[in-house]
């Protein structure tokens, strides 16, 4: 994220090498996002300028102290907030309300989130947690996702002043001068965020991006330099011209040869970090080069000067503008482009430079930070306001899969004559479909559905009555997951204790899945079951490789021939697109949405395990999408699905008295099919409405 330059500086202050090396960052960041060819790496922009942003606040604080012998943390931060905030701010409050207006409803926990991180700085670890989370699948793209660098940023800054206030209390204890503790603790602390970014990268890429101490290093790097700068003043300027044009190969090729499937940021990104110090470390040594000079063209101080507010606008306008009108093409991106420049102008003149320059507020550090405390809390206090006044689950009140049943004091529970009668036309819809990634079972929040990488049960995810002699196991991934609530209830009413082998992504096999942790968490589960067999193992999956097929019969008859009972529980229809979200944009008119359903992923694996194994299959399709040609999105005033082909939460509770039957059908239940009622629905935990 570039950190905006003073206005009005001296020459020897205000360097036009670094602002055309802005240019140059901004450049690259702005034609990766409308796609220009050949430059698939310029997300590596933000890179560089974390060593910009890292080399000048550094040089700042050095001079201070050098000529004062302390750092004024009230000085600091106002100035931080009077060059950061206002911009900053004014941006996530126009995205806010644009993207109230033209993103899907469904979007909307997730705008107000990202709204409330990005007005504290913390939203890096927003989208961090958001890249890990399983039940993020269908998360559209925030507009507001460009802000976790400038999050990143301003945790430096916070952290930087401290470390300097830091060094000097040990050089006041110490024979060591300031300016070597300082440089010792910046040393210390970029090698251990390098170290840090290139193990985080290898074993967790997607947090590793996003996270503050994956990118220390980079602003670390630029900071180093800045204590070098009096040593560099004596270099040659043969070496100061080479060292230039080595740099800015670097970061070119950087732009060019890198993209999206390198990972990043890890060593990869010594690239442009180490390609930016060098044209910067050149610019240092007071010898004109030609890339300085190239860098310090009137366009490119233009355009440096302004990158700050194009990094701003440039992202939340593409991405609201391709949601309104889908994916733009050359001539739509080229307009984006020169929209962005327009927007950033006007908003360096209305009201970066107003704040920034305003003798009121730099003349009172004070009044700057209450000025900007004022402002956060107004974007953040409207933010806050939307959360409070959004939908809630809720109790259940509406009958859901019972609308289909034709008779339900009947003993055998038959589809009504017209199922279509039950599919709802309009809402309001039971959840609230901007909830509908929110309903989910609570065995998520517990940590009980094992995330990528892990190969092994979780021992403590026990439900049900713990202490109870009849034990069921589950195994499966999230597709049976779904049903937790359902099968929870039927625990308590059995007095089953419940264990849980679920695992993300992972069918339940013992072999053939192309994760190989899928596999081996299999396998441990089969031993754990062999070792205490339980009186009955449930199985169900999404289905995914056709190598798995004979992993899951293999685990199956394994546990069979062990004399342990398992049953099946068949696979669901997925409803061909976002139904939740359909659902929100067309709350008048549901069967808009209705769309022939894709295949059932699962229940070719699930029947191959039926037909090897004897297991029997316990069907609830008829009551989630009864007719052969659409599913419903929603029906009996409950929505079915949430994320992909994943029933709510809601619905599958409202199917729990089915799921029961069939248990009960096959005799494992103590409760007969007529002692189950339509009505035997379990109420929602009181902190999950």
């Amino acid at each position: 994220m570039p950190t905006p330059p003073p206005r009005s500086a001296s020459a020897r202050d205000r360097r036009r090498d670094i602002e055309g090396l802005r240019a140059v960052a901004v450049l690259a960041v702005l034609l990766y996002h409308l796609r220009v060819p050949g430059v698939s790496g310029g997300f590596a922009g933000v890179d560089v300028f974390f060593v910009i942003s890292g080399f000048l606040i550094t040089g700042l604080l050095l001079r201070e102290v050098e000529r004062t012998g302390r750092v004024s943390q009230r000085d600091f931060y106002a100035r931080r907030a009077r060059r950061l905030l206002p911009a900053a701010l004014v941006v996530v409050a126009a995205t806010f309300a644009a993207s109230w207006l033209v993103l899907s409803p469904t979007t909307r926990p997730d705008l107000v989130a990202d709204v409330l991180g990005s007005t504290f700085y913390v939203v890096n670890w927003v989208l961090a947690a958001r890249s890990v989370d399983y039940l993020a699948e269908g998360s559209g793209v925030s507009p507001l996702q460009h802000y976790w660098s400038l999050a990143v940023e301003e945790q430096f800054y916070l952290l930087w002043p401290l470390l300097v206030l830091l060094g000097l209390v040990l050089a006041a204890r110490s024979r060591y001068a300031p300016r070597t503790a300082l440089l010792a603790l910046l040393a210390t602390l970029t090698a251990a965020s390098f170290v840090w970014s290139v193990v985080a990268t290898a074993q967790s890429p997607a947090t590793a991006y996003f996270v503050t101490p994956t990118r220390l290093w980079e602003l670390g790097a630029g900071a180093l330099l800045a204590f070098a700068v009096p040593a560099l003043r004596g270099w040659p300027a043969a070496a100061a011209h080479v060292t230039a044009l080595v740099g800015i190969g670097l970061v070119v090729v950087t732009v060019v040869a890198v993209d999206t499937s390198t990972p990043w940021p890890g060593s990869a990104a010594l690239l442009p970090v180490l390609g930016s110090v060098l044209v910067i470390a050149a610019g240092s040594t007071g010898h004109p080069t030609v890339v300085s000079r190239a860098l310090g063209l009137a366009p490119m101080v233009v355009v440096g000067g302004l990158s700050y507010s194009i990094y701003l606008v440039h992202w939340p306008l593409l991405v609201l503008l391709e949601e309104q009108r889908g994916a733009l093409g050359p001539l739509g991106l080229a307009l984006v482009g020169l929209g962005t420049v327009a927007i950033a102008a006007l908003l360096r003149v209305l009201v970066e430079d107003p704040v920034r320059f305003s003798t009121g507020l730099s003349a009172r550090p004070g009044r700057s930070l209450l000025a900007a405390g004022t402002a956060m809390a107004v974007v953040a206090g409207a933010a806050g306001l939307a959360w409070a006044t959004r939908p809630t689950l809720g109790e259940t009140t509406t009958a859901g899969p019972a609308a289909l049943v034709a008779d339900p004091w009947d003993w055998r529970w038959e589809l009504v004559e017209d199922p279509r009668s039950a599919y709802d036309t309009e809402g309001p819809l039971q959840p609230d479909p901007s909830l509908a990634r929110e309903d989910v079972p609570s065995y998520y929040e517990d940590g009980c559905q094992v995330r990528d990488g892990v190969d092994v049960p979780d021992p403590g995810c026990v439900y049900g009555e713990r202490d109870a002699d009849t034990v069921v196991a589950l195994w499966g991934d999230s597709k049976l997951g779904q049903y937790a609530s359902a099968l929870d209830e039927i625990a308590r009413r059995e007095s089953w204790r419940l264990d849980y082998y679920l695992k993300s992504a992972c069918s339940p096999t013992v072999s053939g899945a192309a994760a190989e942790d899928c596999n081996a968490f299999g396998r441990a589960t089969v031993e754990q079951l062999l070792d205490d067999p339980p009186h009955l193992v449930i199985i169900g999956s999404g289905g995914f490789e056709e190598p798995e097929q004979e992993g899951m019969v293999e685990g199956a008859r394994t546990l069979t021939d062990a004399g342990i009972d398992v049953v099946v529980v068949d696979d669901n229809p997925h409803p061909g697109h976002a139904a939740y979200e359909c659902a929100a944009e067309h709350p008048s008119d549901l069967l808009t949405c209705e769309q022939p359903p894709q295949s059932v992923d699962g229940r070719p694996f699930l029947e191959l395990v039926h037909e090897e194994t004897g297991a029997p299959v316990i069907d609830l399709n008829p009551w989630i999408c009864p007719e052969e040609d659409t599913c419903p999105v929603a029906l009996g005033g409950q929505l079915v699905y949430r994320q992909g082909s994943h029933l709510t939460d809601t619905y599958a509770r409202s199917l729990t008295p089915f799921l029961y039957r069939g248990l009960s059908e096959l005799g494992f239940t103590e409760a007969s099919v007529r002692d189950i009622a339509i009505g035997d629905v379990p109420a929602r935990p009181e902190g999950d409405r």
